[in-house]
């Protein structure tokens, strides 16, 4: 099982590791004898997230930073081209580093304790860990970091946005103005094609329900090729924005001249911008609605009473992270 080992304040060390190499940059340097002969070793550029990084190793520690121990490699994730972010930009990151152990054959992680999501910005391009690892360490060949004169680093960079959404989710029961009668002119029992009744709004404030519309859809349910039995009744949301899921609940009612024959379902579903459709497939029998005198349709128009039972608003925002 794996373990995390505090052993800097700036730093976690998972020495059990990982036998999968860094997702996103890899580099093998020898011999390692010169390289610790280096001021600076500064990588290719890669690419993660959508943007272009590379790494600046300080072999004998980060010669910028006063008081720093000289016994402790120093590795620092570089931004190139922070200009291209805007003037209030924020790139969050949660970035590792890796050096390969060649006794375990793994390797192992380092990250910054507290610190796992850091930001980058047009003034910070430049983060990382000013004691890496310590050359005591990465020079005694029982650590496994050096064989045969060569090394491992590596760096994986996971790109978040700089902004997140915020969400309020209100849900509202029993609606003002909740109850809305509605009618489709000219129903015709032998169309085969959806019939719609006028769109509609619900409640006198549309705070709950923001530039949204609601109508009935209804048609004659079919299986394959056989004509279907029943009637679907649908309640379809119009206006939807992009992105926003509504929740609805309502009772469905088609009118006949004798209430006591009206027929009733609850429905309920999220609607959004392309799933805009909740309601019953098999609503009541279609016979029932070809019966000349069975009070369902009237001066060919069918009737019928939508009431609303809870309804929810979304209200969302951006948020710097």
């Amino acid at each position: 099982m794996a373990h995390r080992v505090e052993q800097e304040p700036e730093r976690v060390i998972d020495l059990a590791g990982r036998s999968l190499p860094p997702a996103h940059y890899e580099v093998e340097i020898n011999p390692v004898t010169e390289l610790l002969n280096l001021r600076t070793y500064k990588s290719g550029v890669f690419e993660a997230g959508g943007y272009e990084w590379s790494l600046c190793l300080h072999p004998q520690g980060d010669p910028d930073l006063k008081g720093n121990d000289p016994v402790f490699m120093s590795l620092y994730l570089l931004m190139e081209e922070p200009n291209k972010l805007g003037d209030d930009e924020r790139i969050v990151v949660d970035y590792k580093f890796f050096a390969f152990n060649y006794n375990s054959w793994t390797y192992v992680i380092f990250t910054e304790k507290g610190k796992e999501l850091r930001a980058f910005s047009r003034a910070t391009t430049k983060l990382g860990l000013p004691k890496f690892l310590s050359l005591e360490t990465f020079n005694d060949p029982k650590n496994g970091y050096c064989m045969d004169d060569h090394c491992i680093f590596g760096a994986e960079v996971m790109v978040s946005k700089s902004k997140r959404k915020m969400e309020t989710l209100t849900i509202v029961k029993n609606p003002p103005q909740n109850t809305i009668t509605c009618k489709i002119p000219q129903f015709s029992t032998s169309s085969k094609h959806p019939q719609y009744s006028k769109a509609f709004k619900v409640g006198e404030w549309e705070w709950y329900i923001p530039r949204t519309k609601k109508k009935l859809k209804v048609f004659r349910q079919r299986n394959g090729a056989q004509q279907g039995k029943s009637l679907s009744v649908y309640l379809q949301a119009q206006g939807l924005r992009p992105r926003i899921k509504m929740y609805v609940e309502a009772k469905l009612r088609v009118l006949n001249k004798n209430p006591t024959k009206n027929k009733e379902k609850e429905v309920n579903g999220w609607l959004s911008d392309i799933y805009w459709n909740c309601g019953d497939r098999e609503f009541m029998r279609w016979e029932d609605l070809e019966k000349s005198n069975g009070g369902f349709v009237n001066k060919k128009e069918l009737a019928f009473e939508v009431e609303i039972l809870v309804i929810s608003n979304v209200d969302r925002s951006d948020e710097w992270v």
